[in-house]
This record gives structure tokens, sequence and C-alpha cells, in this order.
């Protein structure tokens, strides 16, 4: 199976702190994180309904304001942005969708985030030009996001 990889980053702080990873509580625990989808919130079909304003890199969605300004939906979801953020993106496929499985992983020692993006294409000649989207529990000012993509047949 042919892989290709695409690595994305963002720093969510002016300074990342990358040392001791867990929150001042102590209550931080390394693994797969929970998170959800726009299509959980009512949004149909968002790998084709829903457009980000920049091809092939992503958008950290903090607040309503930053969703209508960066989003291009035909839903409102009802998300609780006190609660949780939003990762948006669009990337172009070499082949057609079979599908987009996403995975959140917590890792504690060097308070990182990343999305895991696993995207399985089909024998389709059509190369579309696909949306992601995970809503994740809000994001630290210390901690940083990487988005990481994984495209196979």
């Amino acid at each position: 199976m042919k892989k290709v990889f695409f690595y994305l980053l963002t720093l969510l702080s002016a300074v990342a702190i990358m040392s001791s990873g867990c929150s001042d509580d102590g209550d931080c625990t390394s693994g797969t994180v929970d998170s959800m989808d726009l299509q959980e919130f009512g949004c149909t079909n968002p790998a084709f309904t829903i457009n980000v304003m920049t091809l092939n890199e992503f958008e950290l969605i903090r607040s309503q304001e930053d969703f209508d300004l960066h989003i291009v939906a035909k839903c409102q979801p009802d998300i609780n942005w006190i609660e949780n953020d939003l990762i948006a993106g669009m990337i172009q496929l070499p082949n057609g969708l079979a599908s987009i499985d996403k995975d959140l992983i917590k890792n504690c020692s060097s308070n990182e985030l990343t999305l895991q993006v696993n995207v399985k294409t089909n024998s389709s000649q059509v190369a579309p030009v696909v949306s992601f989207n995970a809503i994740i529990p809000k994001l630290k000012d210390e901690e940083a996001l990487f988005v990481k993509f994984n495209i196979s047949n």
C-alpha cells in the first residue's frame, strides 16, 4: 500500500512549554482522547458540505466568530465553545474518498495533542478536495497541536 504523509504544525501560544507536560493539577493522562465530529451536531456529509478557507492546512476554531469567519457550511452546529475547539481543514486527494477516520492522542510528557487523520481512498479517478473536522476538548494555552495525515488506498 502506498502511503503519503502530510505534516502540519501549529503552536497555540507564543512560547510552547514542552517540559513537564502535565497540567498544574496533575490530572494529565496520555493516550487517546475523545473527540466528536460535525456530523454529530447535525451537519450531513461534512467531508463534502463543509468548506474551510485554506487548502492543505487546518484551522483551529475557538469561537462562533472564528467558525463564521473560516467555515462555509449549510449547517450551524451548536458547539459549546467554552469546553470545545474545532479543528477543520481541507485536503486534495489523489483518488476518490472511501473514508475518513480520526484519532486524537495526548502526550503528557511533551504537552502535545496530535490529531491523526486517516484517509482511505478508492479507485475512482476523481480526485476530490474534501474537508475533515474534529471537535476536541478546549486546548490550554501551553498545549501544542499537531495534525498528521495518512492517506492510503
